[in-house]
C-alpha cells in the first residue's frame, strides 16, 4: 500500500478547497437573483387600470415614463393612446392579448414627436398627461409632467424653431 505524499495531500485539499469557494460563489449567485428578483416584482405601481401600469405619477422634464402591461386575457385587443398636455396624440400602442399578455414600454415626453396638436417647445410637455385604452374597459391613466429637469437632460429635449412648429 502506497502512502500519500505531502504534495498529493496539498493537490486533494486545494481541489477541495476550489470545489468549496464554487460552490459558495454559485449559492451566492442563485440567491442574489432571486433577491433581486422578488425586489422587482414587489415593486409599488403606483398608477395601475387593470393589467396596466405606470411607475409614477408624476416625472420630470427628460424622465422616461415606464409602463407595463401583464397578464392579459386573449379577448384583449386594442390600442395604448398617450395623450399629450395640448390633448394631441402623442403615442398609439397596439395590444393583442392573444399574442402576447405581458410587455414593457418605455416612452420620454419630448418635442421630437409632432404628431397632433405640436409640442415645440419643453414648456409645451408640462402639465397633465392622460393615457386612455381602447377595445378595452380600462379607466384612462393620467401623469404629470413637472417644469422641474433631470440633471443633464436638458440637451436632449430642444425646441423647434418657430418656422417648423406651425
Amino acid at each position: 500500500m502506497k502512502r500519500k505524499t505531502t504534495g498529493q495531500k496539498k493537490k486533494k485539499t486545494g481541489s477541495i478547497i476550489a470545489v468549496i469557494v464554487i460552490a459558495v460563489i454559485i449559492t451566492g449567485g442563485i440567491y442574489y437573483y432571486n433577491h433581486h428578483k422578488i425586489s422587482e416584482t414587489n415593486v409599488q405601481w403606483q398608477n395601475v387600470s387593470g393589467p396596466f401600469a405606470i411607475n409614477k405619477s408624476q416625472y420630470k422634464l427628460g424622465e422616461y415614463v415606464f409602463m407595463v402591461v401583464s397578464n392579459l386575457n386573449p379577448n384583449e385587443v386594442g390600442k395604448i393612446v398617450v395623450v399629450d398636455p395640448k390633448g394631441g396624440v402623442f403615442l398609439m400602442i397596439p395590444f393583442n392579448g392573444t399574442l402576447k399578455t405581458s410587455f414593457h414600454q418605455l416612452f420620454k415626453p419630448n418635442t421630437e414627436n409632432v404628431g397632433g396638436e405640436k409640442l415645440c417647445t419643453p414648456a409645451d410637455l408640462v402639465g397633465r398627461w392622460g393615457i386612455i385604452f381602447q377595445g378595452v374597459p380600462y379607466h384612462p391613466l393620467a401623469f404629470n409632467v413637472t417644469n422641474d429637469w433631470i440633471p443633464g437632460s436638458q440637451s436632449e429635449i430642444e425646441s423647434i424653431p418657430p418656422d417648423l412648429c406651425k
